[in-house]
C-alpha cells in the first residue's frame, strides 16, 4: 500500500511547480516511521536549522493559496492549480496529520508537506520558495 501511495503522489507531482520568485517543482520522500512528537526535530536535523527557524503553516490556507490565487486567463497556471488541487484531495484521503512546515532563516526557503499514512510512516513532499 505504502509504495502504491508514494507512486501515486509522484504521479500527481509530475509537471507541478510552486511558485515564488522562481518556480520549483516538488518531490516526494518516504520518511519512515517517526513519531509526529519528533517531526520537528527530524526537519531542522535534516536541514541543520534551529527549532525555531520552523514555521507551521496552516496547510489548508496554504493549498487554497496555490489553487485560488491564479489569474483564470493564464492556461499553465490554472493547470497547475488543478493539478494541486487534485494532489490535496488526495493527501486529505490517504493521509493524516498533514502539516506544512518552512524552514525559514535564509532566500531559499525548504516548504515540506508532511503526512502519515495509517502504518506511521511520514512521507515528505518537498519544494522551495525564493524570497529575497
Amino acid at each position: 500500500m505504502n509504495n502504491n501511495i508514494l507512486a501515486t503522489i509522484t504521479k500527481l507531482l509530475l509537471g507541478v511547480l510552486y511558485f515564488s520568485e522562481s518556480e520549483s517543482p516538488f518531490k516526494v520522500a518516504d520518511w519512515g516511521k517517526i513519531a509526529p512528537s519528533d517531526l520537528l526535530q527530524k526537519i531542522a536535523s535534516q536541514y541543520h536549522s534551529d527549532l525555531s527557524s520552523l514555521k507551521q503553516v496552516d496547510q489548508v490556507a496554504f493549498f487554497d493559496r496555490l489553487i485560488s490565487k491564479v489569474d483564470p486567463s493564464d492556461a499553465p497556471m490554472v493547470e497547475n492549480a488543478q493539478k494541486i488541487e487534485a494532489l490535496h484531495a488526495f493527501l486529505e484521503q490517504n493521509l493524516s496529520n498533514i502539516s506544512v512546515i518552512r524552514v525559514e532563516g535564509a532566500s531559499r526557503i525548504p516548504v515540506l508537506i508532511t503526512g502519515y499514512l495509517p502504518d506511521g510512516t511520514c512521507l515528505v513532499l518537498e519544494t522551495l520558495a525564493v524570497e529575497t
